[in-house]
């Protein structure tokens, strides 16, 4: 028998190719999230990222454990760890806000605020108020449980009832899951009032009347801009203003995006 020794060189052969990483089997996943609907089925995502349906779903159901991820009956979304990470730097939105919170305080006399939510809490980013903040006691880089300000409600207003429930169970200290039904109900005035949250001087220890606004961006609420005056004043013609305020922060962050094209702040 006579064998043939061939050549490697000269053969064609075809390349193995590498297979995906986890993290680039997970990357993949958020990265349909980024580009694609708020919320979406198992099936759509396997379509769109080319994986298994078993492995999408393998990889969904780690990232839901790790709260990177959301899961109900209506799909999957991103999770509130995930949302907390990509709004950890706010430098661009208080530059967007920066000239419009000044208007804001000249207008009404009041004290104007631009805030965020991380985690449970409403951070403080900006307080412009001249004289008159002295009055009101808040500060910047101050957080305070979402729940209690107006800011905060503004805020929570922007989120499905069960990332609410989810964000008020995580917090530690005091149980502050007690009051849930009276805060969903002050939330659906909220998103019924477009977004607008305020507290009457009257209802306040401290006679503080405060209105706020969500500063909103392709993919929900990003901010609240609100303003705090001593004693009562007129609803009616604050209000207006701090929304007007809250909108022109959103198209200087978002010039590109058309508010219209979000139906509602929550998906009902």
């Amino acid at each position: 028998m006579t064998l043939v020794q061939t050549d490697p060189t000269m053969m064609e052969t075809t390349p193995d190719l590498p297979r995906p990483s986890v993290a680039g089997r997970l990357t993949r996943i958020l990265d349909v999230f980024a580009t694609g609907p708020e919320r979406m089925r198992l099936e759509d995502i396997a379509r769109l990222t080319g994986l298994p349906r078993s492995t999408t779903f393998r990889l969904l159901t780690q990232l839901v454990d790790l709260q990177w991820m959301e899961h109900d009956t209506r799909g999957y979304r991103l999770g509130m760890r995930l949302l907390g990470i990509s709004r950890s730097d706010h430098s661009e939105l208080r530059a967007a806000a920066s000239a419009v919170l000044n208007e804001l305080h000249v207008s009404t006399g009041g004290v104007a605020h631009l805030t965020v939510l991380e985690g449970s809490s409403v951070y403080y980013l900006d307080k412009i108020g001249g004289a008159a903040s002295s009055g009101i006691p808040s500060r910047v880089a101050a957080r305070l449980p979402a729940e209690s300000t107006v800011s905060g409600r503004a805020l929570l207003a922007g989120l499905v009832p069960e990332q609410v429930d989810s964000l008020l169970s995580m917090a530690s200290g005091t149980d502050r899951t007690a009051h849930l039904p009276r805060l969903h109900a002050q939330l659906n005035r909220v998103r019924q009032q477009r977004g607008i949250s305020y507290v009457p001087g009257e209802s306040c220890p401290m006679e503080i009347s405060a209105v706020a606004a969500p500063v909103l961006g392709p993919h929900g609420v990003v901010g609240a801009v609100s303003v705090a005056c001593r004693g009562v004043v007129a609803l009616g013609a604050v209000a207006p203003m701090v929304w007007s305020a809250a909108r022109q922060t959103s198209q200087t962050l978002f010039p590109h995006w058309n508010p219209r094209s979000r139906r509602r702040m929550v998906c009902e």
